[in-house]
């Protein structure tokens, strides 16, 4: 979610003005005391939100077919999770089920307002263009302003590859139009699938079974059409709800993982619906998620499934999956089972898991690909494993590559702290070439005041891959020749049943003694004359909204894109939680951009730490010229 100043939120524009809900007086939405000239009394029965508290009064005077639906849209009641709610509980205990209910699910809903003039109040409210109404939704400041840690971040590319209609510009209104958001939703709805005018992908991709594509004669009707063309997405765990010391509401997710499932369809009412294979998504339900209010409230908790048909906002032509007919058919894996699902979730689920007689058989002519992965250097990748056997390796020096904070909180044993965000080895924000790498001799001389060797074998974790790889990437310019990252990073290190530490380490320090490799990074005049150049490519490392020109990093001269590089964002490479994805998905996945080994690739971002995680990457991967675009798309827009 793009950020708000302060003043942003509350002033409005002199555009607004001039349109046409700018010629209405201000009592006339808001009510209040317009003769009065004391604030105090002017904001008498003053209502700073309309449209959601009396809707027919402040919008339906207008527009009053749409509001008179929209009052009863999903976006306005939320009427199916309240249902799924209840087949949960009992009579007995749905009082204590609907107070958590109203505390910690219910404000999510939005009406006319939060759609059309300002954030959802979910999303921390504010003008989005100075109180101007667009009969457009903002992608950014409303929509996934509200839907951001999942569809957002799917869209965009925070996660995975992004989608194809983002990348083509498109908007989330340019799916979900009027007709389905100002829907009202009939009492018989038992979730969203179930409404008449939702989008479905036929709407736009017509006559798919008699088109070119062999595939989606032998898929249509079959399978549903994100079980091909989606990425891999997160699922969460074991949501809890609470108020603190002071009341406030709180919930938390016990776990959130990404991954692809396919599941059994056990409801086909929905339109467009009678495939028999779906995605699925683990909801964060929990048998005991609403204890805090009262024992045992989900007494019927194996009435509804935890995994549910889900549509990924991550839309590729071209998946991983769907490379070759056995990356689906016959991946065990890939498929729902039982295996999957917790002990008190497997009634709950016994009609979405796919059985092995149901596993769709591996085909025996099918395509071949043609992937080399004898050049990925192996040994620049460790496992928790790897690293709790090899901790007394007195050659071996782990870097926790987190915030301080975070080290503070607990850390893999032995490990040093080592921010690169903050640890002064770029230019600060404020210098002529802001974030840029400092000169070698004094990056060298901070690694030696650490006690780190170039020599050593340097083992590097974070919690997510966003700063690990830059690391690395540092390291391996200033000349460490041995230098790995811990795939899953400190999620990972939990996971194998190891522990952390908080007492802080420390090491001696001694001379770093690497041999700057200068070719690693390049400013922007060389990749503006190597750009030209047909046998390199510029991959830029930036989410999608980034590279559309939609945001801008603060210190940009502009928002935009080095004209010809290829957008492929960060989150494309790794999982939600750190894990390297394999590497033959990755090579795979790089030669569709165009993007291999027999090229000169310089990797490129805003200030210059994702395009060294890229780098890191390329280098795994055995691409054998990469380079950093060290000055990154802050310095190129305020020159180009």
């Amino acid at each position: 979610m793009v950020p708000l100043e302060p003043q942003e939120k509350v002033l409005l524009s002199t555009d607004f003005l001039s349109t046409t809900h700018g010629e209405l007086a201000c009592e006339s939405c808001h009510g209040g005391d317009a003769v009065s000239m004391d604030k105090s009394s002017a904001h008498t029965e003053m209502d700073p939100q309309p449209s959601i508290n009396n809707p027919r009064k402040a919008c339906g005077e207008c527009h009053e077919e749409i509001v008179e639906a929209a009052g009863d849209s999903l976006h306005a009641t939320l009427a199916p999770f309240t249902k799924v709610l209840q087949k949960r509980a009992t009579m007995d205990n749905w009082e204590h089920v609907d107070e958590a209910r109203k505390n910690h699910c219910a404000s999510c809903h939005t009406s006319c307002g939060g759609c059309h003039v300002s954030r959802p109040q979910s999303a921390e409210k504010g003008f989005v263009n100075g109180h101007t109404f667009q009969k457009r939704s903002d992608p950014l400041n409303q929509c996934t302003a509200c839907h951001g840690s999942r569809v957002g971040f799917e869209f965009y590319g925070q996660r995975g590859r992004g989608d194809v209609h983002a990348k083509a510009g498109m908007d989330c209104v340019a799916c979900h139009g009027a007709r389905e958001m100002h829907a009202a939703a009939p009492q018989y709805l038992q979730g969203r699938y179930d409404l008449d005018q939702m989008t479905r992908c036929t709407d736009c991709h017509e006559n798919l079974r008699f088109g070119s594509v062999r595939e989606h004669a032998v898929h249509i009707g079959k399978v549903q059409c994100q079980v091909c063309h989606s990425q891999t997405y997160v699922n969460c765990y074991s949501c809890h709800v609470g108020k603190d010391s002071e009341g406030m509401a709180f919930f938390q997710n016990s776990r959130e993982v990404e991954s692809m499932k396919i599941g059994l369809n056990d409801d086909d009412r929905a339109p467009g619906a009678g495939y028999r294979y779906m995605l699925v998504r683990h909801v964060p339900s929990d048998p005991e998620m609403f204890d805090f209010y009262g024992k045992d409230g989900f007494a019927n908790f194996g009435k509804v499934p935890t995994w549910k048909r889900t549509s990924p906002h991550n839309i590729q032509r071209r998946t991983w999956q769907a490379a070759t007919c056995n990356n689906c058919h016959g991946n065990r894996d890939l498929f729902l089972s039982e295996t999957d699902l917790l002990d008190y979730e497997k009634e709950a689920n016994s009609k979405v898991a796919v059985s092995d007689g149901m596993l769709p058989k591996a085909v025996t002519k099918t395509r071949k690909l043609s992937i080399d992965t004898s050049k990925v250097r192996t040994n620049m990748v460790v496992d928790a494993n790897w690293l709790h056997e090899n901790l007394e390796d007195k050659q071996l020096v782990v870097i926790d590559a987190r915030d301080s904070a975070a080290y503070d909180k607990g850390h893999i044993e032995g490990a040093i702290s080592l921010d690169p965000l903050t640890a002064g080895l770029r230019s600060g924000a404020d210098a002529e070439k802001p974030f840029t790498l400092e000169e070698h001799s004094k990056v060298a001389e901070f690694f030696s005041r650490k006690g780190i060797a170039a020599s050593d074998h340097i083992v590097v974790y974070d919690q997510k891959a966003s700063t690990a790889p830059a690391l690395l990437a540092f390291l391996e310019w200033a000349g460490a020749t041995r230098v790995s990252y811990l795939s899953g990073g400190v999620e990972g290190w939990h996971l194998g049943g190891f522990h952390t530490v908080s007492e802080p380490t420390t090491r001696e320090a001694h001379a770093f003694g690497g041999t700057v490799q200068p070719a690693f990074i390049v400013d922007s005049d060389t990749v503006a004359k190597l750009s030209e150049k047909p046998d390199t490519v510029v991959v830029d490392i930036r989410l999608i909204d980034r590279t559309l020109g939609l945001t801008k990093h603060e210190l940009a001269g502009r928002a935009g894109a080095i004209p010809g590089s290829i957008n492929v964002p960060f989150g494309a490479f790794y999982m939600e939680n750190g894990f390297l994805k394999s590497p033959t998905e990755l090579l795979w996945m790089l030669e569709t951009y165009g993007i291999t080994p027999d090229k000169t690739v310089i990797t490129t971002c805003d200030t210059g730490i994702a395009a060294a995680d890229g780098f890191f990457i390329l280098r795994y991967l055995g691409f054998p010229d990469v380079r950093v675009h060290d000055e990154a798309w802050v310095n190129w827009s305020r020159t180009r």
